[in-house]
């Protein structure tokens, strides 16, 4: 029988914390809360779209590191699989937005998640060769 070690569930232990904290995020957005986070936010300029590229940048480098840089081949070419999942989170959660009187659906929101996802993909698949 194999055993898990600490070491092993750091990176989805991590992963799954802080896609928590997005999931409470967006709850309280949703319901129209305004969090001391998101206030201050809102008050750096672009804080928003900062927060888009930071919040699923560092998802998709804790996922990908989770998945210890797994990568598929999409249209022909090697993607790593943690940005894949993290970027169909984040276009399914910014289309919800349409049906809600609480928030505002923005392409440019979208653009950041994207960035942030390439970016720290990026940097989890160069970390993960060092380790």
């Amino acid at each position: 029988m194999k055993t898990i070690t600490i070491k092993q569930l750091f990176w989805p232990v991590m992963a799954l914390s802080f896609l928590m904290f997005i999931f409470w995020i967006i709850i309280q957005a949703d319901l129209g809360q305004s969090i001391a986070l998101s206030k201050l936010v809102r008050q750096l300029p672009l804080g928003d779209k900062m927060g888009h590229f930071l919040l699923y940048g560092v998802l998709a480098f804790l996922v990908n590191l989770a998945f210890k840089n797994r990568q598929i081949v999409l249209l022909g070419r090697p993607v790593l699989l943690g940005g894949v999942l993290v970027l169909v989170f984040a276009l399914l959660e910014e289309c919800t937005q349409l049906a809600l009187s609480t928030r505002d659906f923005e392409l440019w929101d979208m653009f950041c998640d994207l960035v942030g996802i390439v970016l720290f993909s990026w940097l989890a698949l160069h970390y993960g060769q060092k380790e």
